[in-house]
């Protein structure tokens, strides 16, 4: 279990103690087993769902991961509401926990089914359906001056007629996925042709559940990405701050760093708030937590995805080190019928991330190097994302990433140099496959 941060106020937390959450799967990675584990440890019990061991590691993992000392383990199949529904509650359909919900994307939707259907704390389906299915947002969101056009494709023959529309660059995605799997920029015809003819062959998720294989296009938009970490309680939208973000290079939207907050004009950082607040509004989304993605245009700031959830790449742990306030704990508290208080209004120095990957091309990985140097920097901590023998073949998305470099500092442009040193001390060594399916030493 990890140990409370001295940050966070811990009585803050106390109305945890006595409540059951059953949690319908998680998000991969420490952050969120450690979200778990800090709450259980303030008397939360907490009910894992999950529909595979397999998806969190290997059988021989299993022995000592973290998820297998939750307080009740169960494996069902997570996309049938009716079978969540079955175990969280008696013979007489009474609940048998005070909340019931999920920060994995593709389960946001059966949990707040589940919850709505028991009355249980939470907004219901709906704002999860919108936010999910990202041209459904964009539907709901025609005609506001911070969202992008956009064509759904579901016939290849729409996309000249697309291109002609929207105009170069575009952007072509799943239009239900995550981690930006499969989000890439075409800037001429052939290229957004070749993209389409490759997404629609996307017919399930991630997490496997059916997709028709859809093209989500947009509008491509210039400027530097952010994206805002918030807790919506009774209706209105608290910030904790705003994350300023890196990505790589086209054709793939690859995030390098994050840094929070992000150094913004004041004016600046109230309009993305206002924004964020209104789009959480209009979507029906009155409770929980959401990070949402935006980029700063000439032309005021414009909406990538909600995602009504917590956030990954570690910037939880940003926000605890900075805002003195648990991300996890409050969504948590806030799912079993809490009520957190709201995040205050300065955070407090600052944080960085460094996101390392490894080289491309196929292969699996055989070590990283230089671990004992880059965690022996002051204000450094290295978190490894991926075993020796894991495929890293892929760098398409988000998921491709190895390890996590945090650094923490008094200002935000001294954390990012401190994160991007500690992580040039890092080597990802790439070994390719043996036809024993060893990787060589």
């Amino acid at each position: 279990m990890s140990a409370m941060p001295p940050a966070c106020d811990v009585p803050a937390y106390r109305d945890l103690a006595g409540r059951r959450l059953a949690l319908v799967e998680t998000m991969l990675h420490d952050a969120f087993y450690d979200g778990i584990h800090t709450a259980r440890g303030l008397g939360l019990e907490v009910w894992l769902l999950i529909r595979d061991r397999e998806w969190y590691g290997t059988a021989s993992a299993w022995n000592d991961h973290p998820l297998s000392r939750v307080d009740r383990l169960v494996v069902i199949d997570t996309h049938d509401p009716a079978a969540v529904a079955e175990v969280v509650t008696d013979d007489a359909g009474t609940p048998l926990v005070d909340g019931i919900s999920t920060f994995s994307d593709y389960h946001t939707e059966v949990a707040a089914t589940v919850a709505r259907r028991l009355g249980l704390p939470g907004p219901g389906p709906a704002p999860f359906e919108m936010a999910n299915h990202k041209h459904r947002l964009r539907d709901a969101l025609r005609g506001c001056p911070y969202t992008v056009d956009h064509v759904l494709v579901t016939d290849p023959a729409q996309v000249p007629e697309a291109a002609a529309r929207l105009g170069f660059p575009i952007v072509a995605k799943p239009p239900s996925e995550a981690i930006s799997y499969g989000v890439r920029r075409a800037d001429d015809l052939p290229a957004l042709v070749a993209a389409v003819a490759d997404l629609s062959q996307f017919r399930h998720s991630l997490r496997g559940q059916p997709r028709p294989g859809h093209v989500l296009l947009e509008s491509y938009v210039d400027g530097p990405e952010v994206s805002v970490e918030s807790i919506t309680i009774d209706g209105v939208t608290h910030l904790y701050g705003i994350t300023a973000k890196t990505v790589g290079a086209a054709p793939t939207f690859l995030e390098q760093s994050h840094v929070f907050p992000a150094p913004l004009d004041p004016a600046v950082r109230a309009e993305v708030g206002q924004v964020v607040s209104e789009v959480l509004a209009r979507i029906g989304y009155h409770q929980g937590p959401a990070h949402t993605e935006l980029k700063l245009t000439a032309g005021g700031p414009k909406l990538i995805e909600v995602n009504p959830r917590l956030p990954a790449g570690n910037i939880t742990r940003m926000v605890r080190h900075t805002c003195g306030r648990d991300p996890h704990l409050d969504s948590k508290l806030l799912a079993v019928g809490g009520r957190p208080s709201p995040p205050p209004g300065e955070p407090r120095g600052a944080a960085a991330v460094a996101v390392v990957y490894p080289p491309a091309g196929p292969g699996v990985l055989a070590g990283i190097d230089g671990l004992d140097t880059a965690r022996a920097l002051p204000g450094v901590q290295v978190t490894v994302l991926a075993e020796s023998g894991d495929e890293v073949w892929h760098r398409v998305d988000n998921s491709g990433r190895v390890a996590l470099v945090q650094a923490h500092a008094d200002d935000p442009a001294s954390a990012l140099a401190l994160a991007q040193r500690a992580a040039a001390q890092l080597t990802v060594r790439v070994a390719a496959h043996t036809s024993t399916g060893q990787v060589p030493t």
